[in-house]
């Protein structure tokens, strides 16, 4: 592990003060329906890291910013009256690189949000794992990669147990959402209990994909 300086270990607790301010406004911008500000403000504009960039869920990822607005954005499914959604980064590990450019995130979230389902407005609880990688621009912090694996969900007031094991993705709210991916594969697995990806961020050296919760870091992926 490499030896840091007091001006370095100093620098180190702000950028990850930092990193985690911007993943806590990115939580605010989403419950307020501003998704195009924070994919403005928040996420990275730098060329390369923009082609790069990636939105992923249990059905696969978004990849490019042309490509992240147009989910995040262009089809956006809150707006509707009545619709709301909350989705809070709790319990959350921040490790950075010891090159000091990049931050890898994980937290757990109990959310929930009020949709329109086949044409009605229907309440939701979801449970969730977070991940976000963050790259240092001129700028300061910005999400590069981001990956939500929903672990359960179940109408309020429903009983879980009676919901089907795996439930059509026509008959799924956030599948629906979350449409055809520019990269469709099973991204995240639930239905054997916990899944290992993403993996718990650990004290690494430098950035390197496997690492990440962009595509390549997931084991299901094929170049």
């Amino acid at each position: 592990m490499k030896h840091f300086t007091e001006e370095e270990r100093i620098q180190r607790v702000w950028d990850k003060e930092e990193a985690k301010t911007v993943l806590f406004r990115n939580m605010y911008y989403m419950a307020g329906n501003q998704r195009e500000t924070a994919l403005d403000t928040l996420w990275v504009k730098e060329p390369e890291n923009a082609k790069t960039a990636s939105y992923g869920k249990n059905w696969g990822y978004y990849t490019g910013m042309d490509e992240i607005r147009r989910y995040y954005v262009d089809n956006n499914p809150f707006g509707a009256k009545g619709t709301m959604n909350c989705h809070p980064v709790a319990t959350i590990r921040v490790e950075e690189a010891e090159d000091g450019k990049t931050i890898l995130c994980q937290w757990y979230n109990a959310s929930y949000e009020t949709r329109m389902v086949n044409g009605e407005l229907t309440p939701l609880w979801i449970c969730e794992k977070g991940n976000a990688d963050l790259v240092k621009e001129a700028d300061g912090w910005k999400i590069w990669h981001y990956f939500i694996g929903t672990d359960l969900q179940v109408e309020a007031g429903q009983l879980y147990g009676d919901q089907p094991v795996d439930l059509p993705d026509e008959e799924n709210p956030v599948a629906v959402e979350f449409g055809k991916p520019t990269l469709p594969m099973e991204a995240y697995i639930t239905r054997y209990n916990y899944y290992p990806y993403p993996a718990i961020p650990e004290p690494y050296e430098t950035y390197r994909p496997e690492l990440g919760c962009g595509p390549e870091g997931n084991p299901k992926y094929q170049a």
